[in-house]
């Protein structure tokens, strides 16, 4: 009982009913005011005398208030809108047809909401993103398990922590990537650039290396158990990989002959 009277007081106690009891209150109280200082009877002169002051600060506050709430109103608005659009677009970046999912990418660089932080830890599992222009983007935590990215630049690329797993990559470009602690286990990685990335803690296990290139590349920590090499694959020193090749070199920095990449501040970008 005490909840339905609850529901009645609150559907009834909207914001115009009570604007409109307050407007009566404010009538009446007025007019009996006038009253009482003017007893003789209602003169048009006596009366704007006594509110004409009291009338103009009320317009001015009721206009500065309208303008306030409008203002509000509007911002309320295009904030709600602009979250629909971002999560319309984020969806869109993760459809696995190829076409909708790079303009996708490239309407969210346009908004910058590609770079900005906005694609933390989204979920992009199978999305189709072959040749996607995804330089510089923020993709951090992100889940790419499964996606297609083959020949995409992810050159200057945050892919710390992302996972990657079983992912195809196939000349993809990362040069300068940051992809620290990624899981790139079982990824098609055929020709992909890691120029100058930082691979530290990333998991290479099972995954396809032929001709992948690792110049001045950080490798501390990372795991290359099952992974495939050839002699195409490029090691972070320059040297091509051979079978006699001691990645520990790259990955151990307690190995006696640990090659320290030497540092890079170079700008890559979409045409590296």
């Amino acid at each position: 009982m005490k909840a339905r009277v609850g529901n009645i007081v609150d559907s009834w106690l909207s914001a115009q009913r009570v604007a409109w009891v307050l407007l009566f209150l404010a009538l009446v109280s007025g007019v009996l005011g006038y009253a009482n200082q003017h007893p003789d009877g209602f003169d048009l002169g006596d009366f704007l005398r006594d509110y004409y002051a009291n009338i103009s600060t009320e317009f001015a506050s009721i206009a500065i208030t309208v303008l306030i709430i409008d203002g509000l109103n509007r911002r309320r608005d295009r904030i709600s809108e602009e979250s629909r659009e971002r999560e319309q677009l984020m969806r869109q970046l993760g459809s696995n047809v190829n076409e909708v999912a790079r303009r996708a990418a490239e309407e969210l660089r346009a908004r910058g909401w590609l770079t900005d932080g906005t694609l933390q830890e989204c979920d992009l599992r199978v999305a189709n993103l072959e040749e996607a222009k995804l330089w510089d983007a923020d993709l951090q935590g992100v889940n790419l398990q499964w996606a297609k990215l083959k020949k995409a630049n992810l050159n200057g690329a945050i892919l710390a922590g992302a996972n990657l797993t079983q992912a195809n990559l196939q000349a993809a470009r990362m040069r300068g990537s940051d992809a620290r602690g990624a899981n790139l286990f079982e990824a098609r990685l055929y020709r992909v650039n890691f120029h100058d990335a930082l691979l530290c803690q990333c998991t290479f296990d099972g995954a396809h290396l032929e001709g992948a290139r690792f110049e001045n590349a950080d490798l501390r920590g990372a795991k290359f158990d099952g992974a495939i090499l050839d002699e195409l694959t490029v090691l972070p020193d320059g040297a091509a990989w051979t079978p006699e090749a001691d990645l520990g070199r790259f990955t151990n920095p307690t190995h006696p002959h640990f090659w320290q990449p030497m540092p890079s501040d170079a700008k890559v970008g979409e045409t590296d």
